[in-house]
């Protein structure tokens, strides 16, 4: 505030000014008393000198009065103004402090600011803060001032950076590089101000760099297969669409899709553990990649399943020669867990056709594949139209299975029994539980086609467990049976079952059997379960360690197909197993002398030394029986004695025996 001797200072007139308003004044004056005296003898002659005076002094008074009252009256509004520029020129002053104090603050928070900003103009830094020179890996912002932003800018990035510049505020992304040569993403957001009383643009700089990493490493991962680094199914179908786009433009474009599927891998998964079957996946995908082009794209669909797409291709010949690099690439061996492991796969080939969309060419590469895998192993197999038929058609046994396996008696599911004999005496030891399929609408369905189909698919192991109770069902009425007849129920025929793969892995298969067993009030010792030589040396540490635990139910166990496999005397005589059966291929030779012979007179033997039971299958003539009976075999089963027997005739067929009636067929009974 300012004191009211200062605002009077303020509005004093300078000497020179008031010499000349008196001197004007008098003369003013002067001239006015002239006049006045000159109109007052003009319109008043014969005044007297007293009445001249007073007049004169009225008239005086009165001109006194009106040149006070406008003095005062000019000085007012002289001193109004003054004091209105003194106010406004004091608020001008608070105001430009109050800047200057704003722009100090302003650019400490600037220089303070973890954001990077910088000032430029006309292509040149004015001012750069301490973050962003930090983020360039300047020393500090001097040392960038009069730099060129160009310096700092990818090339290709700069059209974007001067479009930032000209368009005002705008959020825009860009390449920067660093002092050190080293690049990072950043995001910019530029505005145009007065900096140092030119035009100037600030820019606002933020290292996305992380960011951007994680976004790339995101999309990677959404269109990768995390373990092996492939691309994934949304990737190839995305790839296998833009090939299909451009050969619908140009049909002279030839491309093919191959699906790839690895044999046995669910062994290996399961016999060495997952780690060592995600290093096999590894192995597999790093040996699919060195043999394609930069230009070809292999994916793994999950599991086992890898697709590879082939794209500029001349011919059929060039997807053989890709297939047959493929299979050399997986002929060597691979070391998992200090094991060798040998590795093929099957392959399905479609050569897709302009019209053909992603869906279709996969489902037929599927097909192939498939087809491959059915044929054996370590195949390939060309896409035919014909196949598609044929997966439709096992489509639907699929499904009419699992409808079946839901209610068995609705879908013609049913078991039929063989017996098997004992050679020395003629009697019957036992019945092998044999499923079989009278469809509604299909008629008879062989075992050779649905059971496969069963196995793949994983049906077979609730067909199994339903098959397994019926079976312990009927032994259970057989010794219902002899106890009727007054007879010991323990010389009644046992009862064998099949056990597939897929039953002897599931984790609650031992108890399944167990509930089964107290459910029917069927014997455990009148029960032999029947696994697969092959399906027992599989995993042989899983495998003796289920058929330990199944022997303390307290049932038999017996290895079938005993000599198709690769089992040593040592796992032998390891396994708690009860019966060796004989596999066909070694009976039917076996009168005839030579190697069959000679190997179901090692078998046999084999038995013998480990006090084990010994049932040749496959016998349909009476010199086979009788050599076997002299090899010192114990039970024969096969034609000779009796083709399976439905369910609901078994009964009545042992009656017959037991009264010397001849055998007769499962045909003569249907």
């Amino acid at each position: 505030m300012h004191s009211h001797s200062d605002s009077m200072r303020a509005v004093t007139l300078p000497v020179g000014r008031r010499w000349r308003a008196t001197v004007l004044a008098v003369l003013g004056g002067a001239m006015l008393f002239f006049v006045y005296e000159a109109t007052k003898s003009a319109i008043f002659p014969g005044l007297t000198i007293w009445e001249s005076h007073s007049i004169t002094i009225a008239f005086g008074a009165i001109i006194s009065g009106l040149a006070a009252w406008f003095a005062m009256a000019r000085q007012a509004s002289m001193l109004a103004t003054l004091a209105a520029e003194e106010a406004l020129r004091s608020r001008l002053e608070m105001r430009q402090r109050a800047l200057q104090e704003s722009e100090a603050r302003y650019r400490l928070l600037v220089e303070q600011s973890p954001e990077a900003i910088a000032v430029h103009r006309n292509g040149y830094l004015q001012y750069v803060n301490a973050a962003a020179a930090r983020l360039i890996g300047a020393p500090d912002g001097d040392t960038l001032t009069g730099r060129r932003t160009a310096d700092f800018v990818r090339p290709e990035d700069l059209p974007v950076v001067r479009r930032l510049s000209q368009t005002g505020p705008a959020r825009m992304q860009y390449r920067l590089i660093r002092f050190d040569g080293t690049v990072r993403e950043v995001e910019s957001v530029a505005v145009r101000l007065s900096f140092e009383g030119e035009p100037a643009v600030q820019t606002v700089l933020r290292d996305i760099t992380e960011r951007k990493e994680l976004e790339a490493r995101l999309v990677h991962e959404a269109f990768h297969d995390a373990m092996t680094g492939l691309a994934n199914r949304a990737l190839f179908r995305d790839r296998l669409e833009h090939a299909l786009l451009l050969q619908s433009r140009d049909r002279s474009r030839r491309l093919a899709v191959l699906f790839l599927d690895l044999d046995d891998f669910k062994g290996i998964n399961d016999s060495l553990g997952h780690e060592a079957g995600d290093a096999l996946l590894r192995t597999v995908a790093d040996r699919l990649r060195s043999v394609v082009r930069l230009h070809d794209t292999v994916a793994r669909f999950g599991g086992d399943e890898f697709a590879i797409l082939v794209e500029q291709i001349a011919s059929d010949a060039e997807v053989m020669e890709v297939v047959e690099r493929l299979r050399a690439a997986l002929r060597p061996t691979i070391e998992l867990e200090r094991r060798v492991v040998n590795v093929s796969a099957s392959i399905g080939v479609a050569l897709p056709t302009p019209g053909d969309d992603v869906d279709t060419v996969l489902r037929n590469a599927d097909v192939a594949m498939y087809e491959a895998k059915d044929a054996g192993k370590a195949r390939h197999a060309i896409f035919q139209p014909a196949m598609f038929e044929a997966i439709v058609e096992r489509m639907a046994l699929v499904r009419d299975l699992r409808a079946a396996v839901s209610n068995p008696a609705a879908y013609g599911l049913e078991l039929a029994f063989q017996p098997i004999v004992s050679l020395q005496t003629g009697a019957v030891r036992s019945l092998e539980a044999l499923l079989r399929w009278s469809h509604p609408t299909r008629g008879r369905i062989s075992p050779l086609d649905f059971v496969p189909v069963a196995e793949d698919t994983g049906v077979i192991v609730a067909l199994g467990q339903w098959v397994l109770e019926e079976a312990c069902r009927e032994l259970v009425a057989l010794r219902t049976l002899w106890w009727g007849q007054r007879r010991n129920a323990d010389g009644a025929p046992s009862v064998s079952v099949n056990i597939s793969g897929r039953q002897l892995g599931e984790p609650g298969f031992v108890d399944g059997v167990a509930r089964i067993l107290q459910r029917t009030g069927a014997p455990p010792s009148a029960l032999t379960l029947e696994i697969t030589e092959s399906v027992i040396m599989r995993d042989t540490e899983s495998s003796l360690a289920t058929l330990s635990a199944l022997k303390t139910l307290g049932v038999q166990l017996a290895i079938d197909d005993f000599g198709t496999g690769y089992s040593s005397l040592s796992y032998l005589q390891r396994f708690p197993v009860d019966v060796l059966k004989i596999d066909r291929a070694f009976v039917e030779g076996v009168s005839l002398g030579g190697s069959d012979a000679a190997l179901a007179r090692t078998i046999i033997a084999l038995g013998n030394t480990l006090g084990l039971r010994t049932v040749a299958e496959g016998v349909e003539q009476l010199a086979q029986r009788d050599a076997l009976a002299a090899m010192g075999c114990h039970d024969g089963q096969g034609y000779l004695f009796a083709r399976a027997i439905p369910r609901d005739a078994v009964r009545s067929w042992l009656q017959l025996r037991q009264v010397g009636v001849p055998l007769v067929t499962e045909s003569a009974l249907a």
